[in-house]
């Protein structure tokens, strides 16, 4: 994982914050916000991908500080990492 020093200076940062806000409030519709997705331009569903498989790698990392409630989803995304190191495409910006 990457080092970077003034991450919270970052917009990719404040996008983040923005999303934990998000994933914080109950009434959050994981559903619903994928449901957005096919309206999205084609290229931006392809940065989408790209950027949730940057997400598993960060997930995947054993070096980050996990716990019993993320174990889950640390093991589920290092076996989906596996699978497309062996499996996977390169995703292409078009």
């Amino acid at each position: 994982m990457e080092n970077h020093q003034n991450i919270e200076q970052t917009k990719e940062y404040q996008l983040a914050k923005t999303v934990e806000g998000a994933l914080n409030d109950y009434c959050f519709n994981a559903k619903n916000f994928a449901a957005a997705i096919p309206m999205m331009h084609p290229t931006l569903q392809q940065s989408l991908y790209r950027l949730i498989r940057e997400c598993l790698k960060v997930m995947a990392d054993d070096n980050r500080r996990y716990d019993d409630r993320n174990r889950a989803s640390h093991e589920d995304t290092k076996a989906m990492l596996e699978y497309l190191r062996k499996e996977g495409q390169s995703i292409p910006f078009i």
